[in-house]
C-alpha cells in the first residue's frame, strides 16, 4: 500500500510542478518579454541592483513599457546586449538605451545600413536610435574598455 501511496503523490505533484514552471501571463501566441538581470538570483552584488534600479527608473520616465513594446531587458555593461527582435519588415522602431556606472557603450546595428555606431555614457542619460524592421537586423550594445554598470534597453514600435 505504501508503494501506491507514493505513486499517487507523485501522480497529483507533478500536474502542479509543470503548471508552476511553465504558464505564462499573456495572450497565447504572444512572447513574453520582460526585463531581467543577467546575473543569477541571489548573486548579485547590492552595486549592480542598485544601478540596475537607477538605468530601469531613467528609461521607464522616457519610454512607456505598452502595447508597442516588442522587447527590453537589464543586462551588465560586461556582458552586452545582443538580440535579433521580432520587429516586423519594413516597421519603423525606436531602441532606446540607459546606461548606469562608469564609461562608455556603442550601440551597433547589423546590417550596419540601419544606422552607425552611437555611443552611450553610462550616466544615466537617455539614447534613442530610430530604425526601420528588416529580417535578420541585429542590435549590439558593448561596452568599451574599462565601462562597468548596467544597461537597461526597450524597443518600442513608433
Amino acid at each position: 500500500m505504501r508503494a501506491r501511496g507514493a505513486w499517487v503523490l507523485v501522480v497529483m505533484l507533478v500536474p502542479v510542478c509543470l503548471t508552476g514552471c511553465t504558464s505564462g501571463t499573456g495572450d497565447a501566441g504572444e512572447p513574453q518579454h520582460r526585463a531581467t538581470a543577467s546575473a543569477r538570483p541571489g548573486r548579485t552584488p547590492a552595486g549592480e541592483k542598485k544601478l540596475a534600479a537607477q538605468a530601469q527608473a531613467a528609461l521607464d520616465a522616457v519610454s512607456a513599457q505598452d502595447a508597442s513594446a516588442v522587447e527590453s531587458g537589464v543586462e551588465r555593461v560586461s556582458e552586452g546586449i545582443h538580440t535579433e527582435p521580432g520587429t516586423r519588415s519594413g516597421g519603423v522602431y525606436k531602441l532606446t538605451v540607459v546606461c548606469a556606472g562608469q564609461g562608455t557603450a556603442r550601440i551597433t546595428f547589423t546590417p550596419g545600413k540601419q544606422a552607425r555606431a552611437k555611443a552611450v555614457p553610462c550616466d544615466r542619460s537617455e539614447v534613442f536610435e530610430r530604425f526601420t524592421g528588416t529580417r535578420g537586423v541585429r542590435i549590439d550594445v558593448d561596452g568599451d574598455a574599462g565601462a562597468t554598470g548596467m544597461i537597461a534597453w526597450r524597443i518600442n514600435r513608433v
